[in-house]
């Protein structure tokens, strides 16, 4: 079996046509053909039934389940050079959250400096959720990360460093403020200002709303957690936000939720499981863990 032949089927699945599929890789109609018969002989089966009054091709059951795999294939194929290419660098392709970033790394960022690690981190930033696929995709190779719940993944590597409550957060003049804590149900006639969907804020938000069964009026929705803030600040709403992202904002106070099983930001090192870090990406990792 070879790699170009995996790429051809699975191009194949996708297209239906032998001649889309030829088209996409620049080869004739019978080099494709070619490579699904030595597929089909060495394991025995058919993928591919050909419908002969529409000149297009239909995917057997067994054909699509072997796509599965070989999508999973390819896509360690993908990383895997990913990984070769940054082999040779000395720079730690690194994953922070804008949270993370501003509120926990600084704490940290002492100890990387004293190792010689922080001149090496190429911090890319964005969501938990967009830089979770990113790990998986070979695009970074560590991240803080916050999740909701640690679940066993067969894929990343997970290291709990901490957690923190998701409170409401207020301006320190609203009527609220006073509140020792309060029930999400008593919010239902706020104006909420929410995080985007990369973010797990968001996902928390709707965990209480489903929860609580009520309906909140959200009049904005952000990309960056500092508008955000802003916002709040200005009295123009309020927020679900985990307490991290306000530790060093006299402007804002933190409501605790009174609610029983209620969401928490848990505060992950993460890294693919079959990743085998480089020296210095060692030496980041073990920081982390003990922080």
């Amino acid at each position: 079996m070879n790699l170009q032949d995996l790429k051809y089927f699975h191009e194949l699945v996708n297209q239906k046509s032998y001649t889309k599929t030829a088209d996409s890789f620049g080869v004739t109609q019978p080099t494709i053909t070619a490579a699904i018969k030595r597929l089909e002989t060495e394991f025995g089966t058919t993928f591919f039934i050909r419908d002969q009054s529409h000149k297009s091709v239909n995917v057997t059951n067994i054909g699509m389940q072997f796509d599965e795999h070989v999508k999973k294939i390819l896509k360690e194929i993908e990383v895997a050079q990913t990984e070769i290419n940054q082999h040779l660098s000395e720079d730690i392709l690194f994953g922070l959250p804008p949270i993370i970033g501003d509120e926990y790394f600084p704490k940290i960022a002492g100890k990387l400096l004293k190792a010689n690690i922080l001149k090496h981190l190429n911090v890319q930033e964005h969501g938990s959720h967009e830089l979770k696929q990113m790990l998986l995709d070979g695009q970074i190779n560590i991240a803080l990360l916050g999740t909701m719940q640690v679940a066993n993944n067969p894929d990343l590597k997970l290291t709990v460093l901490k957690k923190f409550p998701m409170e409401i957060i207020v301006n320190k003049n609203h009527p609220l403020a006073k509140k020792k804590g309060i029930f999400f149900k008593d919010l239902e006639n706020e104006n909420f200002i929410d995080l985007t969907n990369d973010f797990i804020h968001s996902a928390a938000l709707k965990q209480l709303k489903e929860a609580n069964q009520i309906n909140i009026k959200t009049i904005y929705n952000s990309p960056d957690v500092t508008i955000v803030k802003s916002l709040i600040e200005q009295g123009l709403g309020i927020s679900l936000l985990t307490s991290l992202s306000i530790e060093n904002n006299s402007n804002l106070v933190a409501l605790p939720l009174l609610d029983k099983n209620q969401p928490e930001f848990i505060l992950v090192a993460a890294a693919r499981k079959n990743y085998l870090f480089k020296t210095q990406e060692q030496k980041l990792w073990d920081i982390l863990e003990k922080s």
